[in-house]
């Protein structure tokens, strides 16, 4: 009996594909999901806002500033709240606002603001379609990040468009630690010593869970998560900003990561996930949608969202306000 044998010819792109990967490859199937260990506890407060959710929050010079959805808002004491509101529409979205330096740096669509005080803004125009999603502050200067290259500044006022700094990719989150700024976006982690030259590596794709979508540092390390569909998220950690392992996952998704006291809060759309020191981890049921959370006088101030249909004029923005100690007993 004759045998035919068949010859496959991979393209090189295949190849190159797989020696690139099978060195970082990381098995979803050996890491465990996370489960709730107990409910978020707390006060809860809905603010009476035309926006549904205040999607970022930073304290300084004793006021709370919040952004969202075309609006800014401030506070005293972070129960009442003012805001300023500007045009309806997601084209006027703000992202992430920080406090630095002695100013609040606000960042979204096409704008970028600033304040000493968080009442009075001078607003910055950067462009039509340079949408921004986050923004740190180090090495003495303000590193934003977003969907057409890398913005930097020195006093968050006068901003310089690097255009040739990953323009080709959208950077979701930015976090500065151990003197260099770390960037990540699909499939991508980038570091940079000085906001401008960048170096990169690839993240695998995993399930989707190498779709990293925030990163922050702390315990000399950084935490990266990723996920995009109902698999749920990956848990990164690296020590360099570079080479990523995946430790944990867990059944929630849209991370927003701060480093807090020296420690990991993410906040997702089902709960908050912490740990102390990167290693152990807890992760807290919430009734609301987190949004970003920070700490204040030994409280931890977590923003959110609200169910809404709308079609109400008035859904809430909730607040919750938490002991810190309070997440040590949980």
């Amino acid at each position: 009996m004759n045998k035919k044998i068949f010859l496959v010819v991979l393209p090189v792109s295949i190849i190159f594909m797989y020696l690139f990967f099978k060195d970082n490859i990381v098995s979803t199937k050996q890491i465990e999901y996370i489960e709730s260990s107990s409910t978020l506890q707390g006060e809860w407060f809905e603010l009476p806002t035309k926006s549904h959710e205040i999607k970022s929050v930073a304290f300084g010079n004793g006021v709370y500033v919040g952004v969202g959805e075309g609006f800014l808002g401030y506070s005293n004491d972070g129960r009442e709240w003012e805001f300023i509101k500007y045009e309806d529409g997601p084209s006027d979205l703000i992202n992430e606002v920080i406090f630095a330096k002695g100013v609040f740096v606000a960042v979204g669509y096409d704008k970028i603001y600033t304040s000493p005080n968080g009442r009075e803004w001078k607003e910055i125009g950067i462009g039509a379609d340079n949408h921004l999603f986050s923004v740190v502050y180090g090495n003495g200067k303000f590193v934003s990040v977003g969907s057409v290259g890398v913005f930097t500044s020195e006093d968050g006022v006068q901003w310089e468009h690097h255009r040739d700094s990953l323009y080709w990719t959208n950077l979701w989150s930015i976090c500065f630690g151990d003197n260099q700024f770390v960037a990540v976006g699909p499939y991508i982690a980038a570091t940079s010593i000085d906001g401008i030259e960048w170096e990169y590596n690839e993240i695998p794709f995993n399930d989707g869970m190498g779709y990293l979508s925030s990163v922050t540092y702390a315990n000399g390390k950084y935490i990266s998560i990723g996920g995009i569909d109902d698999k749920g998220s990956m848990v990164w950690s690296s020590k360099d900003g570079l080479e990523w392992n995946g430790i944990l996952k867990v059944r929630d998704l849209n991370f927003s990561g701060n480093s807090l006291d020296n420690q990991f809060y993410f906040t997702g759309n089902r709960g908050l996930l912490y740990s102390k020191d990167g290693e152990e981890w807890k992760y807290f049921k919430s009734e609301r949608s987190l949004d970003d959370v920070i700490l204040v006088n030994k409280s931890l101030i977590i923003t959110g969202m609200s169910s809404w249909d709308g079609s109400s004029t008035l859904p809430g923005a909730p607040i919750l306000i938490i002991p810190q100690n309070d997440i040590y007993s949980y």
